[in-house]
């Protein structure tokens, strides 16, 4: 439906203003689709206690049971431990933290992955968003309506800046589905080392860790530890591991040198 990309707050926006009018009370699910879901019917669980409490009116995440302390993920910090499949009231987003912030995070067990992944009423959601981002209400509204003249102003914004993180009555609902996320580098280096697979024509020599994607020719890595290499048609990647999901920076770089045929 987008006119074009302007993040997630405005993509949300626009689709739930085009559901508004699709019946009398519509629920809306929000799912990101790089991810990876093992356990689908633990999935489906999750999800139908999701949508009895986004009926109550809460804005309803489902955040995910961290599995180890990973410093790529926002997390939700719950107002009690999470137990079972019961919502749990948000009280607060945090964002991706330093190693040490989060395994503090896990050791706590208060503290739920944020996967992006919302359930809601759609007509409770828009008035959030008009409270809370009015310039990007209007804009979704009007795009809703086929008037998209204004769209190219609106904000980049995420739905967490925008919304969620000022939204009242937000609750998480636990998930454990054997979900990783599939956005990031990393991610993809740990379901290829997880299938035992290989990508190209590699050699490696003392680097542990370090996986190479796209390789069209000879990659040779040595002594360099838990590196993600992407070698691309026209252009090379180099990334820690550790710090893949900073790849963003290097988009907002190519966007404002106007390098739009690399993005």
């Amino acid at each position: 439906l987008e006119p074009s990309p302007r993040d997630t707050a405005p993509a949300i926006g626009l689709a739930c203003a085009r559901l508004a009018g699709e019946s009398p009370a519509p629920i809306a699910g929000v799912f990101p689709a790089d991810h990876v879901v093992r356990d689908v019917a633990a999935f489906v669980r999750a999800v139908r206690v999701a949508i009895e409490a986004a009926s109550r009116g809460q804005l309803v995440c489902l955040g995910i049971r961290p599995t180890r302390p990973a410093t790529g993920f926002g997390y939700l910090r719950c107002a009690r431990k999470p137990a079972g499949l019961r919502p749990v009231p948000v009280e607060r987003f945090v964002e991706k933290p330093d190693a040490a912030r989060a395994r503090r995070f896990v050791r706590s067990g208060r503290y739920l992955w944020n996967g992006g992944m919302f359930v809601w009423r759609v007509e409770r959601f828009l008035e959030e968003l008009r409270r809370c981002a009015p310039a990007v209400f209007r804009a979704a509204r009007e795009a809703a309506r086929g008037r998209a003249g204004g769209w190219g102003r609106v904000p980049r914004i995420s739905v967490d800046y925008a919304v969620m993180e000022k939204a009242t009555d937000v609750s998480v609902v636990p998930l454990d589905a054997g979900w990783d996320d599939v956005g990031s580098w990393e991610a993809a280096a740990r379901l290829q080392e997880a299938a035992g697979g290989g990508d190209g024509d590699v050699i490696r020599v003392d680097s542990p860790g370090s996986v190479v994607f796209g390789a069209s020719r000879l990659v040779a890595l040595v002594g360099v530890e838990r590196v993600v290499v992407v070698d691309a048609e026209d252009a090379l990647l180099v990334v820690s591991r550790e710090r893949s999901g900073e790849v963003k920076r290097v988009v907002e770089t190519l966007r404002a040198r106007g390098r739009e045929d690399l993005l």
